[in-house]
């Protein structure tokens, strides 16, 4: 009987020690953090470093002194003199001017890696009151990519969502980036003439994975927009007959 519980509490000793060296083991790696903010996503790692192992220093031995060996007599001769040496100042050093290196930041890293879209429309010029306009947009409807921060991998896949701005007060929310005629996917009529700011908001929202690991959400929406301006004219009445 004492023997069965001096095994049992050597297999709870053993199992308590590989839990706590898998805990230390997580602490040392690299941890990312994704998030968005105003609109922008922003990534940023840190990576713990490993505590040094402590080596014990090895205790020195005590020297032996030499027995010390007799010393001859110096003999006297005539040493000629010498001539005076001129001293040489020695130059001052040049201090090496680095060149500055320029870092993007990651930031900056991520809205490049967003495409740009621009705003198309039909008829490009003479567009009339109460006479429908067709629009569509060159961006792409997903975005995929790739990146490598601190040797962690981080795969991003978004899908984007678009919102129209036809400068009158009406928008439009759809999930279709629209084509020319003679598609009418996109449409919008003006009633009123004049300039109008039509703009396109591109809502992106998605998933990420690290090192190929399980796909977690994005927490909130990244946004790109565009604008552009048109004119609104009134059509003229014309009598025949």
């Amino acid at each position: 009987m004492r023997f069965f519980k001096v095994l049992l509490i050597s297999a709870l000793a053993l199992t308590f020690q590989s839990n706590t060296s898998s805990i230390a083991a997580d602490c040392t790696k690299t941890c990312i953090d994704l998030k968005v903010e105003n609109g922008e996503l922003v990534i940023t790692g840190k990576r713990t470093p490993a505590k040094p192992k402590f080596t014990p220093r090895p205790i020195p031995k005590p020297a032996v002194s030499p027995t010390p060996k007799p010393v001859p007599k110096p003999t006297l001769s005539k040493i000629p003199a010498r001539k005076p040496v001129q001293q040489v100042k020695p130059k001052p050093p040049i201090a090496s001017v680095g060149k500055k290196v320029v870092r993007k930041s990651l930031n900056d890293q991520i809205r490049q890696l967003l495409p740009t879209a621009r705003i198309f429309l039909q008829p490009q010029s003479g567009i009339l009151i109460r006479e429908p306009v067709i629009f569509w947009t060159d961006s792409p409807q997903s975005f995929k990519k790739s990146l490598l921060l601190l040797d962690v991998k981080i795969d991003l896949d978004l899908s984007a969502k678009y919102l129209w701005s036809w400068g009158d007060g009406s928008t439009l929310e759809t999930d279709l980036i629209g084509a020319p005629f003679p598609s009418f996917e996109i449409t919008h009529t003006y009633l009123n003439s004049g300039v109008k700011n039509v703009g396109l908001r591109i809502n992106w929202s998605g998933r990420y994975r690290l090192d190929g690991g399980v796909w977690l959400q994005i927490p909130g929406v990244i946004t790109t927009n565009q604008s552009n301006q048109i004119q609104i004219m009134k059509a003229r009445t014309v009598f025949t007959g």
